[in-house]
């Protein structure tokens, strides 16, 4: 039986398109891949801020334990505890370029040094709003200028000034 030169080039043929295929299909994926993990790391701190300030805010959701404010000229979340008959206050602001925390007696507060709370994360700003008795508004600006929006609702209608 006599063999042409096509079939036997025909499989080398179809061989090397489902190559070439697959081989743009992985590098099309590997481009995807690297796209969503600039995106999901440029949003790391904002994200991460806003989660924290959100499970912070949640645990102290009663009546009288949320407020904002300034301290030190900074906007600044303050949540308020009670232990033993004294009070206690969570000051969370940003100072040096961090998202700080800064946990005293409330009488104490005024007393304290913005760079007297503990870093928690790099973040440049907060920027605080009460909209209203039950509505917050947390603006997180991270290092590398991306912006996070975030609203809380106060359950218990202690928000703010």
């Amino acid at each position: 039986m006599k063999r042409n030169k096509i079939s036997d080039i025909f499989p080398i043929l179809l061989f090397m398109i489902f190559t070439l295929s697959a081989l743009g299909i992985v590098l099309a994926s590997a481009q995807i891949y690297q796209r969503i993990i600039r995106f999901s790391n440029d949003d790391f701190e904002t994200e991460t801020a806003a989660a924290y300030m959100t499970e912070k805010i949640r645990s102290h959701d009663r009546d009288g334990g949320i407020d904002t404010g300034m301290f030190c000229g900074h906007d600044a979340v303050l949540l308020e505890d009670r232990v033993v008959d004294k009070e206690y206050v969570t000051c969370i602001y940003t100072s040096d370029g961090y998202l700080r925390e800064l946990y005293t007696e409330k009488e104490l507060l005024n007393e304290c040094s913005e760079d007297g709370g503990n870093a928690i994360l790099e973040m440049d700003d907060l920027s605080v709003e009460s909209v209203s008795d039950r509505l917050l508004h947390l603006r997180f600006t991270d290092n590398k200028g991306n912006v996070r929006d975030t609203c809380l609702a106060v359950r218990s209608g202690g928000g703010g000034q």
